[in-house]
């Protein structure tokens, strides 16, 4: 996935030299290109609808140009890449955190019901996500309460059991909460009351809310690491494809969760060169178009390694 069309390309770096770039903002990026290819790799394989999303993400930021200091690269948009889920997270933040402190008086509410099979999942989720509406619209209409805020869809895998578990977070205003869980449990009465949670929205709620609808990797139970299940990752992600993750409610305005296909950032750590980054998946880094032996970052995967399962 190359831009040689770009201005300048052909010229040869200024600082030959360079043995990487100090910059946070590119080692982290760095580090999740790493965990997206490690995930999406064994993907690839499967007989997914999703496969071309898949190639996308496996490619993603797979070339990077860098003009003077600024390094322009492309996103592939996919919910399964980790480098875009950083950026969409971002998004929700500088977008909805602000227009939701504002309200004031904001809990932070959980709603579960039981575990699904893999073909029940994608109707669950839209079901949950109708029931929440209407309980939104029966304390508008019926109540009389102006409530606003944003709910959002999350779903987890349980290995021990081969089900899954979609559930909503909300945060809301109006102190809400307790009839909140009380009219999802009647639509819901076989949901477990422990499951459902209603409390005052702190920092750790807007992180809480607004980090990745899918938990793609797991704490192992024994052993460290972390845990990978590629195939129930699939089932959730084709059961949430196209499906809006976020719904904000009342007075909320909505946050796109698109990422833009082409985007630059400006590091003022880097050395002014005009040339191209090819990602290396050996060395786990880009390296100089022109001095291979030269790579961006220096980013050295962690010894707690991804446990992927098939």
């Amino acid at each position: 996935m190359c831009m040689s069309s770009l201005d300048k390309l052909a010229q040869l770096p200024t600082h030959s030299v360079n043995q990487g770039v100090n910059d946070a903002t590119l080692r982290k990026r760095a580090r999740s290109k790493y965990y997206t290819n490690r995930i999406v790799a064994p993907l690839l394989y499967l007989d997914s609808p999703l496969h071309k999303q898949y190639e996308r993400a496996y490619y993603c930021n797979s070339s990077i140009i860098q003009q003077g200091k600024k390094f322009t690269a492309k996103y592939c948009n996919s919910r399964v890449c980790h480098i875009c889920n950083r950026i969409r997270t971002a998004k929700f933040i500088n977008g909805y955190q602000k227009p939701l402190q504002e309200l004031g008086n904001l809990e932070f509410i959980t709603l579960t019901f039981p575990n699904v099979k893999a073909d029940k999942l994608r109707q669950a989720i839209k079901e949950a996500r109708k029931s929440f509406t209407n309980i939104i619209r029966v304390l508008r209409e019926r109540r009389g309460v102006k409530i606003s805020g944003i709910c959002k869809v999350e779903c987890t895998y349980n290995p021990d059991r081969n089900d899954f578990h979609p559930h909503l977070h909300i945060i809301a205003d109006c102190n809400a909460g307790t009839t909140i869980v009380t009219e999802w449990m009647q639509r819901y009465p076989s949901a477990s009351g422990k499951g459902q949670d209603v409390r005052k929205a702190d920092k750790n709620s807007f992180l809480e809310l607004f980090k990745y609808t899918t938990k793609i990797a797991a704490k192992a139970a024994t052993g460290g690491g972390y845990d990978v299940h590629i195939p129930a990752l699939n089932v959730i992600m084709v059961a949430m494809d196209r499906l809006r993750t976020f719904q904000p409610f009342g007075g909320i305005k909505k946050v796109s969760e698109d990422v833009q296909e082409l985007q630059s950032v400006e590091i003022e750590a880097a050395p002014e060169q005009y040339t191209e980054w090819l990602y290396n998946y050996h060395t786990h880094d880009w390296n100089d178009i022109y001095n291979p032996d030269i790579c961006l970052t220096r980013y050295k995967p962690p010894d707690l390694l991804l446990n992927i399962y098939y």
